[in-house]
């Protein structure tokens, strides 16, 4: 297993390397997709907020889970893209975006305590109806943080702690009592949640409402980044069983929603890959070409979940880096579905490691 600085470092790069993620550049997204998306916002298709059970849901409890489960090598054709340029208009099986760019139409989030939080229309508004009215449809994953707060984010203030002071807190000033909100990430300006068990009743009301908007505006599924808070320094004294717990409340907050579930990373923490591979439907998992511990998925591909791994043409010091031999470590391990990207994860750079 990797050593915690050796991970930390190698996020610290990355985080600088990606800069504030814009979901600018949406390019080839047309007005008709805008218009349809937002016809299909009023009149309810595309999924319900989470409230309720109609007769078509108990039908589809009855059959057994029915979102998005691909099997090794079912994703093969698959991209992500979080930074600007952007640009979707290349069939794939699957696109992973930012969750908030996608956000269709001005959207409330009701907390129930008189204090909603109303979501801007983002940058990418009306890309998940034209991706699902592709034939076949297109899966759309979404992408957002659940182990960290990006405080400019519409519900950052929700959170217990928050502080408009983009400068507060860092180490080693302590947080204040009773904030969930810690260090920084890296040279961001995002910080570090508390995870642990103890402090689960203040995040997950807050938190989990992203899942609701996730589910409201058509999402296939999530992936939840940044919750390996166990390895660094979050201003919170973090164990590894509050990072089991934690991966596998995520699991179970995104299948309550019917929304597929892949765990990104975990793969540095002993034993956790092997605990949630029943849990998630897949995994996404970055560098383990680069660092050569891609043998650390293979619970999931004994379980015939697919690994979408993804290595970048810098490695984690900044020095570029060729494809061939983060690949081949790739295949080595029986994963099948990984690509190779360009650390800001824009269209720039995507090449497939597998035929």
């Amino acid at each position: 297993m990797r050593g915690w600085r050796k991970l930390a470092r190698m996020q610290r790069h990355l985080d600088e390397a990606r800069g504030p993620r814009s979901s600018r550049g949406a390019g080839a997204l047309t007005h008709t997709a805008r218009a349809a998306a937002m016809a299909c916002w009023l009149i309810g298709c595309g999924g319900g907020g989470g409230g309720g059970t109609s007769g078509t849901d108990a039908a589809v409890d009855a059959a057994g889970p029915q979102w998005w489960q691909p099997k090794v090598g079912e994703a093969k054709n698959w991209d992500i893209q979080l930074t600007a340029p952007i640009d979707v208009t290349t069939p794939r099986t699957m696109y992973d975006l930012d969750l908030w760019a996608l956000v269709p139409v001005p959207t409330m989030l009701d907390y129930g305590d008189g204090d909603p939080v109303t979501v801007p229309a983002g940058a990418l508004a009306g890309a998940i109806a034209q991706l699902h009215a592709r034939t076949p449809p297109t899966i759309v994953i979404c992408h957002l943080e659940t182990g960290a707060l990006d405080l400019a984010l519409p519900d950052a203030r929700k959170f217990p702690g928050y502080r408009a002071d983009m400068n507060y807190p860092n180490s080693p000033a302590a947080p204040a009592a009773g904030s969930v909100i810690g260090y920084r990430v890296g040279a961001t300006a995002k910080r570090w949640l508390d995870i642990r068990a103890a402090s689960r009743s203040k995040v997950i009301p807050v938190l989990f409402k992203r899942f609701d908007l996730a589910r409201s505006i058509g999402c296939d599924g999530v992936e939840a980044d940044r919750n390996q808070v166990f390895l660094f320094d979050s201003g919170f004294t973090t164990v590894a069983t509050d990072s089991y717990s934690w991966y596998g409340e995520i699991a179970d907050q995104a299948h309550a929603r019917k929304l597929s579930a892949g765990m990104k990373n975990g793969n540095s923490i002993a034993g956790q890959v092997d605990m949630m591979a029943d849990k998630y439907d897949w995994m996404m998992v970055e560098r383990c070409g680069e660092l050569d511990d891609c043998d650390s998925v293979r619970p999931f591909i004994n379980a015939l979940k697919d690994v979408l791994a993804i290595d970048y043409d810098h490695d984690s010091d900044g020095v570029a880096q060729g494809s061939t031999l983060p690949c081949s470590r790739e295949q080595l391990a029986m994963i099948a579905d990984g690509i190779y990207k360009d650390v800001p994860l824009s269209k720039n750079v995507r090449t497939q490691c597998a035929p």
